[in-house]
C-alpha cells in the first residue's frame, strides 16, 4: 500500500464525518452508522500512513532538520 492510499482513506474518513454530523443534525437513522465508520476509516488511515512514513528509509535524514 502506498502513503496515498493512506491519505485517501483519512480524506474519505474526514468527508463521511461531516456527512455524519450532517445527518446527526437532521436527526436521521443512518448518522450513528455514518459517524463509526468514519472514525474507523480516519483511525486506519493513520495508522497506515504512520506506518509508512517510519519505515521509509530517509526518515532519520528528514527528522534531523
Amino acid at each position: 500500500m502506498k502513503a496515498k492510499h493512506a491519505i485517501s482513506l483519512l480524506v474519505f474518513g474526514y468527508c463521511l464525518d461531516f456527512i455524519g454530523g450532517l445527518f446527526k443534525i437532521l436527526h436521521t437513522a443512518q448518522a450513528d452508522i455514518t459517524l463509526t465508520i468514519a472514525a474507523i476509516l480516519k483511525v486506519v488511515g493513520a495508522l497506515l500512513f504512520l506506518y509508512k512514513l517510519t519505515n521509509y528509509p530517509k526518515i532519520k535524514d528528514f527528522l534531523e532538520r
